[in-house]
């Protein structure tokens, strides 16, 4: 996955920030699409004799169409889908979709990677910098700021009263 989701950054991201899937999408021939989708927050098809095409519903928040952009790719760039194929993504408020199926693992970890490359996030994590300011910066949620620190073992950003004691802890 490390090396794919590289590889989809090397070849089309031009290394602003917030990672830019329009373009990355387009590298890749991907089209995407605005549609009504209800719950589903983007759906990725794969048609016989078109390009695949990635629809996703203007009513959820940036943050959840970028993850949702951002893991049908996955899906796209690791083959999960077959021609004709659709497969409809549903991201729940805690940013997990199905996490029983290994596909969806998998499509997750390429949607962090391509969302929070390595070297960007630890060229913006500062001591001092707070979750919130990263996901702004990134265009995503903070929880998923958190859940790539965690992969990285990056250390978390720490309070003005942590770093003047650094023994400070939430007990005290």
């Amino acid at each position: 996955m490390t090396l794919l989701a590289e590889g989809v950054l090397n070849a089309h991201w031009d290394h602003k920030l917030p990672v830019n899937l329009a373009r990355i999408a387009k590298g890749m021939e991907v089209v995407v699409a605005f549609a009504p989708l209800g719950r589903v927050c983007a759906l990725v098809e794969l048609a016989a004799k078109r390009k695949p095409r990635i629809v996703i519903d203007r009513q959820h928040p940036l943050e959840r169409q970028r993850y949702g952009v951002a893991h049908a790719l996955g899906h796209i760039a690791l083959h999960h889908l077959r021609p004709g194929q659709t497969r409809a993504i549903e991201v729940s408020d805690s940013y997990h979709c199905n996490v029983q199926e290994r596909i969806d693992n998998e499509a997750n970890d390429f949607a962090l990677r391509l969302l929070l490359p390595e070297a960007a996030l630890r060229a913006q994590v500062q001591p001092l910098t707070p979750v919130a300011a990263l996901a702004q910066v990134f265009q995503v949620a903070p929880i998923l700021i958190k859940q790539r620190m965690a992969d990285l073992n990056l250390p978390w950003p720490r309070t003005l009263a942590q770093q003047l004691r650094p023994e400070t802890t939430w007990d005290d």
